[in-house]
């Protein structure tokens, strides 16, 4: 089944009662849905927003009851509890991606598409609430354990927390980390310089440390060109940038539990990325 189109998905929404919850329903249509979830017994959730670390296990699991034909699978995911905190109440500006237990490689894929392709105007949007609350995430202090991330098939899925990246370009004040000097333009979203997050030991290279690498000491905030030639520039190119965000970095990492040597750095870069 070709579960990665956009169109094999259903998207169902909720705003009542201060909450804006988004569902995105893998079959796309009730009776593909429940055929599957009741042939497996359950069905798979993943979070994506600021809620999502509100229940202490990264992957839920709701088990489906006899009478669940009675709602439409929206309602039926609202009304469901985990760890005792019900849904539709806890999970206000979330993201809730759902699939019948068999069809797990539809969520894997699903949330690295939101990883990727949804993460900057998440970030932003996570800029705004923080500038808007006055009280910035605080990371804690020291090596972070590692999250447990998921794979299906060749692909790895690394978790990442939004509010260290927001985090870390709000601490760089909305400047590019290789120089103040670098042309930028004023995001529509947080009416600030827009810049990007960058993870300056790649997140694929997660299960080479010891600690995770989801922390801000790793997070390097760059300007659109110079993000985009760490991504896709010459070997020659990069070093130079390379070299700045090594020196800058190098001390904070090691705070982190992270050690890291320049060859380390240079071998995650280039052709070979």
């Amino acid at each position: 089944m070709p579960y990665r189109k956009e169109e094999n998905w259903d998207h169902s929404s909720q705003r009542q009662d201060g909450q804006n919850n988004d569902y995105y329903i893998f079959p796309k249509g009730k009776q593909a849905f429940w055929k599957l979830a009741e042939e497996n017994g359950e069905i798979h959730l993943r979070f994506i927003g600021k809620y999502e670390q509100a229940v202490p296990c990264y992957q839920h699991i709701i088990t489906v009851g006899k009478n669940h034909k009675n709602y439409t699978v929206s309602n039926f995911i609202r009304r469901s509890t985990i760890k005792n905190i019900r849904l539709s109440k806890r999970f206000k500006d979330t993201i809730i991606l759902a699939a019948p237990k068999g069809a797990e490689d539809a969520l894997a894929y699903r949330l690295a598409d939101f990883n990727q392709g949804n993460e900057t105007i998440r970030v932003e949007k996570e800029i705004k609430r923080q500038n808007h609350l006055h009280r910035p995430f605080q990371e804690p202090l020291g090596p972070e354990p590692k999250r447990q991330g998921s794979s299906v098939s060749a692909h790895a899925i690394y978790p990442r927390d939004i509010r260290k990246k927001a985090n870390a370009i709000r601490k760089a004040n909305f400047l590019c980390e290789i120089s103040n000097n670098h042309p930028l333009f004023k995001s529509r979203t947080t009416h600030q310089n827009y810049v990007e997050g960058h993870h300056l030991i790649p997140l694929k290279q997660w299960d080479n440390f010891l600690f995770s690498l989801d922390v801000e000491a790793n997070i390097v905030v760059l300007c659109p060109h110079c993000h985009r030639l760490l991504h896709h520039g010459k070997k020659e190119d990069i070093r130079p940038l390379l070299d700045l965000l090594f020196q800058k970095r190098k001390q904070a990492l090691a705070d982190k539990g992270i050690q890291l040597t320049w060859e380390q750095l240079c071998s995650y870069y280039g052709p070979n990325e």
